[in-house]
């Protein structure tokens, strides 16, 4: 199997084909021109596929004799007289001698009953050697010249079919690849070379576990149990689908479906295997993203339902005083609050993931967007101290205030909920250039440099070390994100473990000057 890329140059030139059967068969025949005309079954009737000796004008007055009703062979034509065209000022379409020609021979070219086309021989008018061919030289010659035709035709038809599906499967999205009894790559697609890294070149005649490496999600290899070229008659299938890993040039793993298509001899056995390869990789993670989320969300669920159901529940029985039942219903909303917090942070999640409505802007100051968010802050906290700093002046940006809040919010929520200890929690701003920069700055535990690779991913949480066991969805710093790019901004976090971390996002300033006196109050 080849897969090498296919173009249009590479088609064989079936006119050609059909010129030299012609120009053979005027030479046989003693003619001085000719024309090969194919009986079209879709339209019902004949096209002109070929001629020789002939300019397009010749050809164009040979049209009244293709009806097709050619029942005897040969058909000898009365003598038959090519002219120029009328006022066209142009020499007769053909030289002196062929333009008397006579007579004309009409081979009819069939395939049993089936018709194939008609074959014209012209011959000079005082030659006579088309009066010289018996009958059945010419009905043998006619039969092997529909021969001919049918058989170029039928290699043109299989060129074409070759190169149709060679060009599918060059442009497939999937990875294609052909191996053989030996395992030996034989060829494969364009897809299969950007997924693995590999060119075609580089890894053909080789053997596949040698050059991808197949293992199973955990690492196993599994070439000698599961290579389609292994299995036994008893258990073969045509169809094999398997998953794992395949290692690329660059020693990357990469998670594959394979769906293997065996090529069976007579006998059962496998002689070729055709291996359709995805990558799976992102359906996996969002397979693993799904799961997490729900084990997280369960979690998290179940403290604040727990915590609600016991209060409630002890509520209905017996009699408490004003202050305990006062403390009890404190709880139950404070939790019940945060049930809502949850809620409303999956549905903007979920909104903001699909694109969402569309933004809400207004000119908007930082200043009096920060003191909100703080004062709110500072009745959950006594342990922190909240210090805001902004540029005077600082300009007002265009964006939707309600969605900017959130972000300012989780920032300093995760201020706070990282730095357990307590300490200062300080907020920036600053004009830079064409930006407004706002930071959130905590003295708190502090980010691994792998943790901020991933921090801003949906649902990410670290695995281990001091943030393990603090709450939360891993969907906070996700929305931020997505949200302050939304309004063309950036967002950005530095830290060093043990030592605090730092949140900086830039938002563009509005440059009209109508838009700066149309400035709005956050409320």
């Amino acid at each position: 199997m080849s897969l090498e890329p296919w173009s249009i140059k590479e088609q064989p030139e079936f006119k050609s084909i059909l010129q030299a059967i012609l120009k053979k068969a005027v030479q046989i025949l003693g003619g001085s021109a000719g024309v090969i005309a194919q009986w079209n079954e879709t339209r019902q009737n004949y096209t002109i596929s070929a001629s020789h000796g002939l300019d397009p004008s010749a050809v164009r007055q040979l049209r009244p004799l293709m009806t097709g009703d050619y029942p005897n062979l040969p058909a000898i034509q009365e003598p038959f007289r090519l002219l120029s065209e009328p006022d066209s000022g142009r020499k007769p379409p053909v030289s002196e001698e062929v333009t008397s020609q006579n007579p004309i021979v009409v081979l009819p070219l069939r395939i049993g009953d089936v018709s194939t086309g008609l074959m014209f021989i012209l011959h000079p008018l005082n030659a006579e050697a088309f009066a010289n061919l018996d009958k059945p030289v010419l009905e043998a010659f006619a039969e092997q010249a529909a021969i001919a035709l049918q058989n170029a035709r039928l290699a043109h038809l299989l060129a074409e079919e070759k190169m149709r599906t060679e060009f599918i499967l060059e442009n497939s999205p999937d990875g294609i690849m052909s191996i053989d009894t030996q395992c030996r790559i034989l060829g494969l697609n364009s897809a299969m070379e950007k997924m693995t890294g590999y060119s075609r070149h580089e890894i053909t005649g080789r053997e596949c576990s040698d050059v991808l490496h197949f293992r199973d999600f955990e690492g196993r290899a599994w070439c000698s149990q599961h290579c389609p070229m292994h299995q036994n008659d008893a258990d073969q299938r045509h169809i094999i689908e398997l998953q794992g890993k395949i290692r690329t040039k660059n020693a990357r793993d990469l998670e594959v479906s394979i769906k293997y298509s065996l090529v069976l001899n007579q006998a059962g056995e496998p002689i070729n295997a055709i291996a359709t390869i995805r990558d799976i990789s992102q359906l996996r993670q969002l397979e693993n993203l799904r799961e997490t989320f729900l084990s997280m969300l369960g979690h998290e669920l179940q403290t604040p339902l727990a915590i609600i159901k016991g209060y409630a529940s002890a509520l209905t029985e017996g009699k408490w005083s004003e202050e305990v039942l006062k403390t009890s219903l404190n709880v139950i909303e404070e939790e019940s609050d945060n049930l809502s917090r949850m809620v409303n942070r999956l549905l903007l999640a979920s909104r903001v993931s699909r694109g969402g409505s569309p933004l809400n802007l207004e000119l908007i100051d930082f200043p009096g967007l920060v003191e909100k968010v703080v004062r709110r802050r500072k009745v959950l906290t006594n342990q922190h101290v909240f210090q805001i700093q902004m540029q005077p002046d600082l300009p007002a940006v265009q964006a939707d205030s309600q969605l900017i809040e959130e972000v300012l919010a989780n920032l300093v929520d995760n201020a706070i909920k990282y730095s357990p200890q307590g300490g200062k929690i300080t907020i920036t701003g600053q004009r830079d250039n064409q930006k407004v920069k706002i930071t959130v700055e905590d003295e708190g535990i502090g980010i691994s440099e792998e943790g901020l690779k991933h921090l801003f991913e949906r649902f990410y949480r670290v695995s281990q070390g001091p943030g393990y066991n603090i709450k939360g969805l891993g969907l906070g710093l996700y929305i931020s994100k997505t949200i302050v790019e939304a309004h063309g901004g950036t967002i950005e976090a530095s830290s060093q473990a043990g030592r605090g971390s730092r949140f900086t996002f830039s938002l563009p300033v509005p440059t009209t000057a109508g838009e700066a006196e149309n400035k709005s109050e956050v409320t």
